[in-house]
């Protein structure tokens, strides 16, 4: 049986004047300045809160923003006004996850009303990544469970994530997808179909999921080939033996990360590409054109014209191309640049085109690009695609069910 027959539909819940808790992905792309670059993960949400509003629930959001020690990990008041403002009424914010205050809110909570938990991740035991079993034990869901009569997950961008508010809740209450994960996992089928060669382009600074993504999807055989930019790129740029000086982010296991990248490298063979050059601003504040074979010190941008010329000679002979992540640090609109060569050069794939992720659909937008499946979901569609599986989907699959 697909995915899209075994998960359960929202249709079937029963949430007449139910509590509901419902998880969303509200994790918006943050600029250098602090200012959110891209809302349209609240408009996809509203859909599935608008229909439990209907039906006469209390709805309940809840979502992560960014990841403890990045500067996107921020409140989530300002996800709220959004929401408030596309629905076209109040969403009540808390200023916590599960202390007194949250748990009093939900408790006085009325059908055709909403309240927007505070980040998700400001909770500790969120951000742990376990089994339904170990999960289902933690504070987080022993506190918050009991004072719902529903569970809605909606969250499709990070249904790869096993954590608490992801995974534990459809085995002790009443669940169902929300729409846009229901739609999702339609997409991700239809996508599976598309007959022809593969082709990744794997960007970003997520370097283990990226890793995992690429190993999993070379040795299944689902994709031929992956061009690798941003931190990702550089890290197999490393690994090749290439001299860079270039400060880079904080990495942990750093050693570790660089021999599982060799051992991708030598075991694929002629079938990852990672950047020639490199767009690097200079400890003088000057910005240069480097080979890979020699960055001096500084701050690697972007990938150079060179690499964008490359990549795009390795697109055109794909007949689908899936691309998540940016080429260099797009938040910094001066390293855009490469990060939207490289989108249109996807978007003209021989069949299939899909630009995914959050910093992806923003460089979609800017690049007017046309033809194109643009997703706000990244990791989740990369999983997908890659054959991986998707712990959330999998416990709306296993759990208690509608």
């Amino acid at each position: 049986m697909r995915l899209s027959e075994a998960i359960p539909k929202l249709e079937s819940l029963n949430v007449e004047g139910a509590k509901v808790f419902l998880r969303v992905d509200m994790n918006l792309p943050i600029d250098s300045s602090g200012e959110i670059m891209d809302e349209t993960k609240v408009r996809q949400a509203a859909r599935t809160v608008r229909e439990l509003l209907n039906r006469g629930a209390a709805v309940v959001v809840g979502t992560h923003q960014g990841r403890p020690g990045k500067t996107d990990f921020v409140s989530t008041e300002r996800h709220a006004q959004i929401l408030s403002e596309i629905l076209g009424q109040e969403v009540v914010w808390v200023d916590s996850v599960l202390g007194r205050s949250a748990r009093e809110a939900i408790d006085s909570l009325r059908p055709g009303e909403v309240l927007f938990l505070e980040n998700l991740r400001f909770h500790s035991e969120e951000n742990i990544e376990g089994p339904p079993d170990l999960l289902l034990r933690t504070h987080f869901v022993k506190r918050l469970a009991p004072l719902f009569d529903a569970y809605v997950n909606d969250a499709f961008q990070a249904a790869h994530r096993s954590q608490p508010s992801l995974v534990a809740f459809p085995y002790i209450l009443p669940s169902a997808a929300g729409r846009l994960m229901e739609d999702m996992i339609r997409e991700m089928e239809e996508i599976d179909s598309a007959e022809g060669s593969r082709l990744f382009i794997l960007g970003g600074a997520k370097v283990l999921d990226k890793l995992r993504v690429m190993e999993h999807a070379l040795r299944s055989g689902r994709v031929y080939e992956v061009l690798c930019g941003g931190l990702i790129g550089i890290i197999m740029a490393m690994a090749a033996g290439n001299r860079i000086e270039a400060q880079l982010p904080p990495l942990k296991e750093f050693q570790i990360v660089l021999l599982a990248a060799r051992g991708i490298l030598e075991k694929f063979d002629g079938r990852v590409f990672y950047p020639v050059d490199f767009i690097v601003e200079g400890e003088d504040g000057r910005r240069i054109v480097a080979p890979v074979y020699s960055v001096p010190r500084g701050r690697i941008g972007d990938i150079g014209p060179g690499t964008v010329e490359v990549f795009a000679d390795r697109i055109r002979l794909a007949d689908v191309v899936v691309a998540n992540g940016p080429m260099g640090i797009f938040e910094e609109p001066e390293y855009r640049r490469g990060t939207i060569e490289i989108v249109r050069a996807a978007a003209s794939a021989r069949r299939e085109s899909i630009l995914c992720g959050g910093h992806l659909s923003v460089a979609a937008s800017l690049a007017k690009v046309g033809g194109a499946r643009v997703y706000t979901a990244g990791g989740a569609v990369m999983y997908r695609l890659a054959g991986l599986p998707l712990p959330a989907v999998d416990a709306l699959i296993g759990g208690r069910g509608p």
